[in-house]
């Protein structure tokens, strides 16, 4: 069940109708000269303002049913805290979080949104 929820929630975060990319936060790290290795993806975060979370809310009420949106707000309340394990994958502005609340309000699923996540630590410095 946890697999179908993260790929549900990737596939929700990767589309590009839906999230703006070039606010995105990438570290990628170095390869060896003319290796032709791709350069290896250290921490990623998606940045979600208000029109990205509501066309997320909209895509999320139209594409699956009850128990599955429940299930992808919870994920994605987890990816935007800051105390676990993926932390700071979402970070959300002011007008996001409280747009992602409403949509938690409407479903009955007790999260809290909040905004202000800090970017990933990149690992090499």
């Amino acid at each position: 069940m946890t697999i179908r929820t993260t790929r549900r929630v990737e596939t929700l975060l990767s589309n590009k109708t839906i999230n703006d990319e070039k606010n995105d936060y990438r570290s990628y790290g170095r390869t060896w000269p003319g290796s032709g290795q791709p350069a290896p993806l250290f921490g990623q975060q998606y940045k979600l303002g208000k029109a990205e979370a509501t066309r997320l809310s909209k895509a999320i009420v139209s594409g699956y049913d009850v128990p599955a949106q429940k299930r992808i707000l919870k994920e994605l309340h987890a990816r935007s805290s800051t105390n676990q394990l993926a932390k700071g994958t979402v970070a959300l502005t002011r007008d996001a979080a409280a747009e992602l609340n409403k949509l938690a309000r409407q479903l009955g699923v007790d999260v809290k949104f909040t905004s202000g996540q800090p970017l990933p630590i990149h690992p090499v410095g």
